[in-house]
């Protein structure tokens, strides 16, 4: 017998007749933006809150305590947005195109991560 040919008892796996899953660039590129902005939000996070200190109003509100007021909740409310936005548009299935969805939690992603930012800066400097 020869080794390429099975011997005649031998088992052989169905053969799929589906195409195989392509991803699609859309889903990728979704994917991609979210992860960068997702992972860059802690750095631009510290490096607005070092230039806002750094200013005149910053160190005084850090020093004595003579910060603009901003509440607590809008804090959090914003990094609770984000975070949902961010997750939505991560688990965008590879296989289809993303729907209109997935990229409105992407551009809530980016507005709430930038309304944050905004806090942060105006919490010391104002």
């Amino acid at each position: 017998m020869n080794d390429r040919t099975p011997a005649a008892g031998a088992h052989r796996p169905p053969v799929s007749s589906a195409p195989p899953a392509v991803p699609v660039a859309g889903a990728r590129t979704l994917r991609r933006s979210a992860l960068w902005a997702g992972l860059l939000f802690l750095p631009a996070t510290a490096s607005v809150w070092i230039a806002a200190v750094a200013t005149e109003r910053g160190g005084r509100c850090l020093t004595y305590g003579a910060c603009g007021d901003v509440p607590g909740p809008l804090f959090q409310a914003t990094l609770v947005v984000a975070g949902a936005a961010w997750l939505a548009a991560l688990t965008t299935p590879g296989g289809a195109p993303p729907s209109r969805a997935r990229w409105a939690a992407l551009w809530t992603l980016f507005a709430a991560e930038l309304s944050f930012l905004s806090l942060v800066l105006g919490h010391y400097t104002g």
